[in-house]
């Protein structure tokens, strides 16, 4: 019997956030949400994920920074998913180690399409 695949997903806003872990579930993930920085460090020491989703702006914290973190600690895929749409925090985002950056609102069939290849 093999696992979902497990996202944490990382975002303020609780109406996108539940809209988007709604959405991760039918595609098959195993979702672990959350809306602040320091509860996506609590939720990353105490599980494994493939997979993080964040945004970049955080009440708390810098979704550059967390994803820094992540890196150091597991290995998985991120990808930034934020309404920024300009080219430099596109690459900033992309230095800091997010693997894919969405603006909002995105296709959920791209974002499906990112996550599936990150699974191979």
């Amino acid at each position: 019997m093999s696992l979902s695949p497990r996202i944490l997903l990382v975002e303020d806003h609780i109406g996108a956030r539940d809209v988007l872990s709604q959405l991760l579930r039918r595609f098959g993930y195993e979702v672990d949400s959350v809306g602040t920085y320091e509860a996506a460090r609590a939720a990353l020491n105490c599980s494994q994920f493939q997979f993080l989703l964040s945004d970049l702006n955080l009440p708390d914290g810098d979704g550059l920074h967390l994803v820094r973190e992540v890196k150091r600690k597991q290995d998985l895929k991120a990808i930034a998913i934020t309404a920024h749409t300009d080219d430099y925090n596109s690459e900033r985002a992309k230095a800091a180690g997010f693997d894919h950056y969405l603006t909002k609102p995105f296709d959920p069939n791209e974002l499906r399409s990112l996550l599936g290849q990150g699974a191979d």
